[in-house]
């Protein structure tokens, strides 16, 4: 009876998930019947791939049941991951308001603002920049000072007080710092920005997204640097450089993507929810010490959860794929990188439609 319960619950939360992307992309609007149908269709359809995939794999039967914590765990994520993927396309085959011609005219809007409004995200990057250090003593200069005194303070905290040991420690926490720096600051911009621009927004038409891809350039701008630190950093520790480093590109470009997706939906709902900001400022505060920010989670925290966690968490899997690449010359797992870009750029497909779908009603609430 157990292995039916076991086998109920992996198959369930996949279900549940791909319900709750279908009920999202449909504003809430599922009829209690329809909630059933999906339920059931979802069901049907998840538990047939993950059994094919199971099959294919060699577990066979009740085997699942037999599988270790750690597999039932990553047999799970794997299924909500489909689960995210098939929700979509079920809504562009069957629901009426969400339609492939709906989803091709958005993205060639998106496609068309992008072209036509990116010279202004480039010029307001540049005047946020430019009065970020307007009044400073130092100007420029605190953009290499400030993540340079981090790194240096979170090594003396992690490699004395507590003791990692990573290998070339300190370019380890700089370069984690760096992207996770561009991450926070980009969740946290997000829930406001809209607020934010209150008196530009009112007064003239701009794609909401484009205020946000603005931030990006500024947060992008500033890691740039920070990776420029990096790379002298390489060269003094003389670490040997292999050709696993041109990784570094589509890794950055997954998390960049997975960032302005992430972004584009807390965007949406920071407009109707005054108190997102302190939620998100609270996870943030708790996922930083789940991304291996300042040390590997796969050593550190006992397997198999820490395993699991770096490879299924993408901000951690960035980073550690992007710390493999740069500085022990490993290649990332090919798998998970095509896995996490198909999940966001599905993100960020549902990001540009969210806001395109509601932008005129962001004046009215603001």
């Amino acid at each position: 009876m157990n292995h039916y319960i076991i086998n109920s619950v992996i198959m369930l939360i996949p279900t549940v998930f791909a319900l709750f992307i279908h009920n999202y992309i449909c504003h809430g609007k599922l009829s209690i019947i329809r909630k059933i149908t999906f339920f059931f269709i979802y069901g049907i359809m998840i538990g047939t791939i993950m059994y094919w995939i199971a099959w294919m794999r060699g577990i066979k039967g009740d085997g699942i049941s037999y599988m270790t914590i750690s597999h039932k765990i990553e047999f799970t994520i794997l299924g909500c991951v489909m689960a995210f993927c098939i929700a979509l396309a079920m809504c562009l085959i069957v629901e009426a308001d969400v339609t492939f011609e709906k989803l091709k005219m958005y993205l060639g809007r998106f496609a068309a603002d992008v072209k036509k409004y990116f010279r202004y995200a480039i010029r307001s990057a540049k005047a946020d920049l430019r009065s970020e250090v307007a009044n400073a003593y130092l100007d420029w200069l605190w953009w290499l000072i400030e993540p340079f005194c981090m790194m240096l303070i979170y090594s003396l905290i992690f490699g004395v007080v507590f003791n990692a040991a990573e290998e070339y420690f300190p370019i380890f926490i700089f370069s984690g710092l760096a992207m996770w720096t561009f991450f926070s600051r980009g969740m946290n911009v997000s829930v406001n920005i809209v607020r934010n621009n209150k008196g530009i927004i009112t007064k003239i038409y701009l794609p909401k997204f484009i205020l946000y891809f603005a931030r990006m350039l500024v947060n992008g701008f500033k890691m740039l640097v920070s990776f420029g630190i990096v790379v002298v950093m390489l060269v003094l520790y003389k670490v040997p450089v292999s050709v696993e480093a041109i990784y570094f590109i589509p890794i950055m470009l997954v998390f960049f993507l997975f960032t302005f997706g992430l972004g584009s939906i807390l965007m949406h709902f920071g407009v109707y929810v005054d108190d997102l900001s302190y939620i998100v400022g609270i996870l943030l505060s708790m996922l930083m010490y789940f991304t291996g920010t300042f040390y590997s989670v796969g050593k550190r925290i006992p397997a198999p959860y820490g395993e699991l966690l770096e490879q299924f968490n993408p901000v951690a899997y960035c980073i550690a794929s992007m710390r493999n690449a740069l500085l022990y010359n490993k290649s990332p797992q090919i798998d998970l990188l095509v896995m996490w870009g198909l999940v966001s750029g599905v993100l960020a497909v549902l990001g540009v439609y969210t806001i395109y779908r509601n932008e005129n009603a962001y004046v009215k609430v603001i």
